[in-house]
């Protein structure tokens, strides 16, 4: 995971409610943890995962998470029995060596779909290296979906202030870009009569595969099976934690703590049954970004067009995919004026140097930059302290 991923403790409170997704992960908990077992968990957060397998006996659980959430598992740890066998380790997974192989790696790492900034990524590393030979990696797999919808209330939720808003300015050139991204869908179950076609498997995402997924391509074809106005499509999955145990964040079930995605089409269109639509749905992972895009071609019954869009979350916003070009691995870079000023502040936090100090040199070196305000520069170095030193 990235320091990027956190969640808030809200939503892991969220998630200890949410029984139809946290059910299976018990009972998977429950039919590989036994006295003797190592586990590690990913992700930990406040470390519901840690103490319940710590409850069941395990021998020694390594409980990792980079961002603050951990220090509230840490509090927790106090008043919790098998707890004083968790370790807690606050970092990247990725940067994490254990003195132990371990029999379980356990990680909940989704978002609203699986393609979470570094879910795939960490647990394809956690197999690879922290994972003994013949050990369970949990979850199994994640089978994705799509299917087309009338859904103007998805559109309306996110798009209605930039068509029409009580200050009467005209946004609308701002919609080519919001329309380029999808989001998450609202909470209330779909009615099945909005899904205006069969559903389609989009692809699988593997966890137990020997090669990281790094993204899934298929062209999905549909034949409209209710007349309507097509504004887009749901997006899900259906995960498998353990053979036999899972759950679905289905546009027709009422919502888990993931959510569901929607994917936006640039305009509506009006459908008949019989018509068609395909898409191409593809999405790769581009250095630590997931870039999405959608090519849809909807035709009449009879083969005519009837509307053909390019969509992708590279052009998210202007200047979207000048900033791809750069990670590109031809791509020269030279520092801006803030990479300098980073640079100026590393260089300095060599342990001989107070942070008032630092501060006063880049007072120095850019004094456009912080306006000649000493308390703006010391905010800069603070902020590299807290990260870095």
């Amino acid at each position: 995971m990235s320091h990027a991923d956190a969640y808030s403790l809200i939503a892991y409170g969220n998630m200890v409610e949410d029984d139809t997704r946290f059910a299976p992960w018990h009972e998977a908990l429950r039919r590989h943890v036994h006295a003797g077992t190592t586990v590690l968990d990913l992700g930990t957060g406040p470390g519901i995962m840690a103490f319940l397998a710590s409850q069941l006996g395990a021998r020694k659980v390594y409980a990792i998470e980079p961002d603050s959430s951990i220090e509230v598992a840490k509090l927790c740890a106090a008043g919790i029995p098998g707890a004083e066998r968790i370790e807690w380790i606050r970092g990247l997974s990725t940067e994490v060596e254990l003195p132990e192989p371990v029999d379980l790696v356990v990680g909940d790492l989704h978002g609203n779909l699986p393609f979470y900034t570094g879910n795939i990524a960490a647990m394809a590393d956690a197999r690879r290296r922290l994972l003994r030979p013949g050990g369970i990696l949990l979850p199994s797999h994640d089978t994705l979906y799509a299917v087309p919808a009338s859904a103007p209330w998805e559109v309306a939720s996110i798009d209605a202030p930039w068509r029409s808003n009580a200050l009467q300015l005209d946004l609308t050139p701002a919609l080519p870009w919001l329309l380029n991204g999808f989001w998450r869908a609202r909470g209330e179950p779909t009615d099945a009569e909005h899904l205006l076609a069969d559903v389609k498997r989009w692809g699988c995402v593997d966890y137990r595969a020997e090669v990281e997924n790094r993204g899934l391509d298929a062209t999905l074809d549909w034949t409209f099976e209710r007349a309507g106005q097509v504004d887009g499509m749901y997006v899900w999955f259906d995960g498998e934690v353990d053979a036999g145990l899972g759950f679905s964040n289905s546009p027709l079930l009422p919502e888990l703590v993931y959510g569901r995605t929607f994917f936006p089409l640039e305009h509506t269109v009006a459908v008949q049954i019989g018509d068609t639509m395909r898409t191409r749905l593809g999405v790769h992972r581009l250095h630590d970004n997931w870039v999405f895009r959608w090519d849809t071609c909807i035709n009449g019954a009879d083969g005519q067009a009837l509307a053909a869009f390019r969509q992708s979350t590279a052009r998210l916003l202007p200047g979207g995919v000048d900033a791809l070009r750069k990670s590109e691995v031809g791509h020269m870079p030279t520092l801006d004026e803030a990479g300098q000023i980073q640079l100026e502040i590393l260089r300095r936090m060599d342990g001989s140097k107070t942070l008032a100090e630092i501060a006063r040199i880049l007072l120095d070196r850019f004094p456009n930059k912080f306006r000649n305000n000493f308390d703006r520069a010391l905010a800069a170095v603070a902020s590299c302290a807290r990260q870095y030193s």
